[in-house]
């Protein structure tokens, strides 16, 4: 018996920004002959599992800011970066960002008496759902458990320096993890939250179940579309995204010929 397709919110969002950047990125065999390591990925990744180590190992009461810059030592991703020296300015970057998380961390703990703290709940958990045709499924950085039981879903940006809440409500990933956590955990109130790491800002939002209802039902549709079409056959378009795009030499080749 086949498997069932799997779509997850970064192959949905690659879809609608490009199809055939879709068909090249995650069903063309030749397609891993154009992807590049990006410095941002790389970077992004370094973060999370520095941040991810020190939720799973007590938390700033534990784990010092030595402790923690040590550890990005270790875990850090070196491609992308265009020169060592470009390398050792981003290492740089993510020392002071994670002192600064510490301390933002440890100033909140502070200033929440023990009682009223939240529990750790799961870390770079992947969650799945079946939708039929193709299963929906999501890697959450962390969820933390309230003391009234609301499930908090937290996603760290790298790269943002701020963050509003109706972007949290709009967010296709965050949309995402709330529908695959409420899966889980039905009778719990759940929010998502965006922490922007450069600044420390951060916003929430929550969807109604008249509002998860429906997402459910777009994601369905549109999950059913994406695992249906014909993709080998599809002329591209040029779009601004273009520029920045891997595969544009593909493309080319296409427009060339017309």
């Amino acid at each position: 018996m086949a498997r069932k397709p799997v779509l997850s919110p970064s192959r949905i969002r690659t879809y609608l920004l490009c199809e055939v950047k879709y068909y090249h990125t995650y069903l063309n065999p030749r397609g891993k002959f154009y992807m590049r390591a990006k410095r941002e990925y790389s970077f992004g990744t370094t973060m999370h599992a520095v941040l991810q180590h020190l939720h799973a190992s007590g938390g700033v009461e534990a784990v010092t800011v030595e402790q923690l810059q040590q550890v990005m030592q270790q875990q850090w991703v070196a491609a992308g970066y265009e020169s060592p020296h470009e390398e050792q300015q981003f290492q740089q970057v993510a020392a002071a960002l994670l002192e600064q998380y510490h301390a933002r961390t440890q100033e909140s703990l502070q200033q929440t008496p023990p009682e009223q703290r939240p529990r750790l709940l799961m870390q770079e958990r992947l969650l799945r759902m079946d939708m039929g045709r193709f299963a929906l499924v999501g890697r959450v950085d962390r969820v933390d458990e309230h003391p009234d039981g609301t499930l908090e879903i937290i996603d760290y940006k790298s790269w943002r320096t701020d963050v509003a809440p109706e972007e949290v409500h709009d967010d296709l990933a965050m949309c995402c993890y709330q529908l695959l956590l409420k899966q889980l955990y039905p009778d719990r109130r759940i929010i998502a939250t965006i922490v922007a790491l450069q600044t420390g800002a951060f916003a929430s939002a929550s969807l109604t179940d008249e509002e998860l209802a429906e997402f459910r039902e777009d994601i369905r549709l549109l999950g059913e579309e994406i695992v249906s079409r014909d993709f080998e056959y599809l002329e591209p378009k040029r779009i601004p995204h273009c520029e920045e795009c891997d595969f544009l030499p593909l493309c080319q080749r296409i427009w060339e010929r017309l």
